[in-house]
């Protein structure tokens, strides 16, 4: 009778047991959902400004529609962040569409070999991220960028990579 008494306390605490592991992973994947799908690449470049007295044709150029122009020229003028021009280019010569995301606007931009001039808002540092909406394919795209320092080669993005730019606006 103490054999039996002794197998099922060890039977019900290995049981205990089995489920307090088995809640352990269910908590580790939330706390993989809540980080962006992908991996990230960061990067850090600094653009050419456009003047504040600049900022509203550089915005109607840039294809921005009247309540996104008013929302960011009313942020220059309370100075939360600058305007900048961020020319990007394909430097891999595979083509293909990327998104350039800066706090809550978002630009899609067609990769060629001629840069593209994405003008964003960004604090006066800030972070823009690139992601590839077409398919990078095996190789990957390499964008560049024109920075005040001349043309620059930023990482190659593969599928379920994105690229984070730590940008100074100066």
């Amino acid at each position: 009778m103490l054999v039996a008494a002794v197998a099922g306390i060890t039977l019900i605490a290995g049981g205990g047991a089995w489920l307090n592991h088995a809640s352990t992973p269910a908590a580790q994947q939330q706390e993989k959902t809540a980080q962006p799908a992908g991996r990230q690449l960061t990067f850090g470049a600094e653009f050419a400004l456009i003047a504040p007295e600049h900022a509203e044709q550089a915005l109607q150029n840039a294809g921005y529609s009247a309540s996104d122009q008013a929302r960011i020229l009313a942020g220059i003028k309370r100075r939360e962040y600058r305007l900048v021009t961020m020319p990007i280019f394909d430097a891999s010569g595979a083509g293909g569409v990327v998104s350039v995301q800066s706090g809550v606007i978002t630009k899609m931009v067609t990769l060629s070999q001629n840069p593209v001039s994405v003008v964003l808002p960004i604090l006066i540092s800030g972070e823009v991220q690139i992601s590839p909406v077409s398919d990078p394919g095996v190789t990957g795209m390499q964008p560049g960028a024109l920075t005040v320092l001349g043309p620059t080669l930023l990482p190659t993005i593969h599928r379920d990579e994105y690229l984070t730019m730590t940008v100074v606006a100066q």
